[in-house]
């Protein structure tokens, strides 16, 4: 007899067709919890526009797509901080983890108040919790006449408020600050 005899099918037991199902069930279920990638594909979607979807699991590699707020995708790995996923039309490639979510986003949500302006920009003075928003800037100056700040440093808070960055421009600032994705964490 040698090591192998094994496998021949006379050696194996007979098994019963209910103990056939049995394991078949079984290993089936198994496989469920052992490869929850392969068997179960979560969606996910975009949490903004313009999440980029890259080639390779670096920010500097080619961006194969674009995704615009609520986009979905399918999960198909996650490595790190990344995701390996497919598009609706059928791409394959990585995105950050914290670009997506596993809720669809509604039009009006996104990062921030952005998503309440539905603009890629928004200046500082929109941004103001206390500002724009609940309508409080003539209380503000106000208390600046009230609190006797010179006209000079109300000035430098105007020029401030009216201050605006592109999508671009923040990419460009993130990536030369080696900040969020471009920080070259565990990728």
């Amino acid at each position: 007899m040698t090591r192998f005899d094994f496998l021949r099918k006379e050696s194996w037991p007979r098994l019963s067709s209910s103990m056939n199902q049995y394991l078949a069930i079984t290993v089936i279920i198994g496989g469920v919890f052992l490869f929850p990638s392969i068997s179960l594909a979560a969606t996910l979607y975009a949490k903004q526009d313009g999440v980029k979807v890259t080639t390779e699991k670096a920010p500097s590699s080619a961006v194969i797509t674009t995704l615009a707020l609520g986009d979905s995708v399918t999960l198909l790995s996650e490595e790190g901080r990344l995701a390996k996923v497919k598009t609706s039309s059928g791409k394959t490639g990585w995105v950050f983890k914290f670009r997506l979510s596993e809720d669809k986003p509604s039009s009006g949500s996104g990062l921030g108040l952005s998503g309440l302006t539905g603009r890629k920009t928004l200046a500082a003075r929109e941004s103001r919790a206390g500002g724009s928003i609940r309508g409080l800037k003539e209380s503000t100056e106000q208390y600046a006449k009230d609190k006797q700040i010179k006209q000079e440093h109300r000035d430098a808070v105007d020029r401030m408020e009216a201050f605006s960055v592109t999508t671009n421009e923040f990419t460009q600032f993130k990536k030369a600050g080696k900040l969020g994705e471009f920080s070259g964490g565990a990728q």
